[in-house]
């Protein structure tokens, strides 16, 4: 907040019906002085400048999906060199790490901390599922 040097206060505009009592208090004394100060002087509500939210979050749960997405690859190379108990190894922690880094997305895009990176590692830790991979595999690639 940015403290500024107090503003005096206008003199009120008087109307003709007012003026009679206008240096008087309504006990018929003496009205006080006024000191200078405006109560009122500025907007309703104090407007708070937030710093801009990090989005570390969303970009680093973006890089952990590029990465599960390429040891899932690497999952399925080793399966097609008959190294079968490697691969289900890889295949196993990139099922289980997808899940976190899916759900970590979600929470980068709920709390907008990198959302378009969160979103963008959503997509990408649900195609590193090794099942989702396998059904799109099997979808999209001509059987021989």
């Amino acid at each position: 907040m940015v403290d500024r040097e107090p503003v005096p206060a206008r003199e009120p505009e008087w109307s003709d019906d007012e003026l009679p009592t206008r240096g008087r208090d309504g006990d018929g004394s003496a009205a006080s002085q006024s000191d200078g100060l405006q109560v009122f002087d500025g907007p309703g509500h104090d407007v708070v400048d937030r710093p801009p939210r990090s989005r570390r979050l969303g970009v680093v749960t973006f890089v952990l999906a590029v990465v599960l997405l390429a040891l899932d690859g690497l999952a399925l190379g080793l399966l097609a060199a008959d190294a079968v108990s490697p691969a289900a190894v890889l295949a196993l922690v990139t099922l289980l790490a997808s899940i976190v880094v899916g759900v970590v997305g979600l929470m980068a895009v709920v709390m907008r901390r990198g959302r378009w990176w969160g979103v963008a590692a959503v997509v990408l830790s649900s195609l590193s599922n090794p099942f989702v991979l396998v059904w799109l595999i099997g979808r999209f690639v001509s059987r021989v």
